[in-house]
């Protein structure tokens, strides 16, 4: 795998995207961008990605957000190949509600059901034209029950 290949990371909260991004990064070494991990407003959040970006330009990233609409999936690719990444490939962890759900009950920052509801049926709306919003692949990671 080229160093200069990105990873962006699609799904509801509680899909499994980040577990999947750790496990993947151990396989493959990468850097993982968590959206999840900066703080202040989505701007102050955003400036500060885009600032982590910069500093591993050439390297293998994997982008951890919901990128649950097709214009958040638009922003990002174009930010990333703005950096000059090449090959940028969507990464899709969508399971069953159920699943999002249960998952969710894990975590130490619980996010308000009917947000997850929301986002996944967003995710699922929007994924069906994601084929052609120009990443050079759609990988889908299969996730059907909760993670232990």
């Amino acid at each position: 795998m080229s160093e200069n290949t990105a990873f962006v990371m699609v799904g509801a909260p509680g899909a499994g995207k980040s577990t999947f991004a750790r496990n993947f990064a151990k396989l493959q070494p990468a850097v993982i961008v968590e959206g999840d991990s900066f703080s202040g407003s989505w701007l102050d959040a955003h400036d500060q990605i885009l600032e982590k970006l910069e500093q591993h330009v050439g390297e293998v990233v994997i982008l951890d957000g919901t990128h649950y609409s097709r214009e958040a999936r638009l922003g990002a690719l174009i930010t990333l190949r703005s950096l000059g990444w090449r090959t940028v490939s969507a990464v899709v962890v969508h399971p069953p509600l159920a699943v999002c759900i249960a998952q969710n009950a894990l975590r130490s920052k619980i996010i308000p059901r009917h947000e997850i509801v929301e986002c996944h049926r967003r995710v699922e709306k929007s994924l069906r034209k994601i084929e052609t919003e120009g990443f050079s692949s759609v990988i889908y990671a299969l996730v059907t029950e909760v993670e232990s």
